[in-house]
């Protein structure tokens, strides 16, 4: 029997709802159905992703483009990969081939990224999930390594980063980057042969 679940709205603003969870659901104790209630707290939130696009240079190492730029909640200055909300109605390839144009300036047919994942935020507090693509493009698509785009709430810098020397920091801890950035940069490193699957 499925769990009955319901939602009192605490807050609200554009793209985000606090609500308090409320769900019925039921127990089996010695082949007995018990009704069972839980309430929580939850957050939530539209989907959301990250594309990064990788190429080989001129002298055969592997590159990825990322954008830089300040984070409010965490006060620091972050390397991440292009993306942002998706919305209720958009494919999800089309989405992230829209967030990279606007924080890059690459434009790519949505079909050439390769969704790697869909995961849970956060399960324990959020309601909304993640997904991350990553693309092979060629050298030349990036136009301008130091655009900078400037929108209302944010300010992106474009970045290239050497993917090897970038794993090699992210390891040793000299860098810090958010899990689905990381999980990305592991994808391009599988997909080119830097990281081995080991599972």
């Amino acid at each position: 029997m499925r769990p009955h679940v319901k939602d009192k709205i605490i807050s609200k603003t554009k793209y985000l709802e606090h609500v308090m969870r409320t769900v019925i659901g039921f127990n089996k104790i010695d082949k007995m159905l018990n009704p069972r209630k839980i309430d929580s707290s939850v957050i939530k939130l539209p989907h959301g992703g990250q594309v990064i696009p990788y190429f080989m240079d001129s002298l055969g190492k592997w590159r990825v483009v990322m954008v830089k730029q300040y984070r409010i909640p965490i006060k620091a200055e972050t390397i991440e990969g292009a993306g942002g909300r998706i919305g209720k109605n958009e494919a999800i390839q089309k989405a992230l081939a829209r967030e990279l144009n606007e924080e890059t300036g690459i434009k790519l047919n949505p079909l050439a990224i390769t969704i790697v994942f869909n995961e849970y935020a956060a399960p324990s507090l959020l309601d909304a999930s993640m997904f991350g693509g990553i693309s092979k493009i060629n050298a030349d698509m990036v136009i301008n390594k130091n655009r900078m785009v400037s929108g209302k709430n944010e300010r992106t810098q474009v970045e290239i980063f050497d993917l090897k020397n970038l794993l090699k920091k992210r390891e040793e801890g000299v860098i810090k980057i958010d899990l689905m950035t990381s999980r990305l940069l592991d994808e391009i490193a599988k997909a080119v042969g830097l990281l081995v699957k080991k599972y």
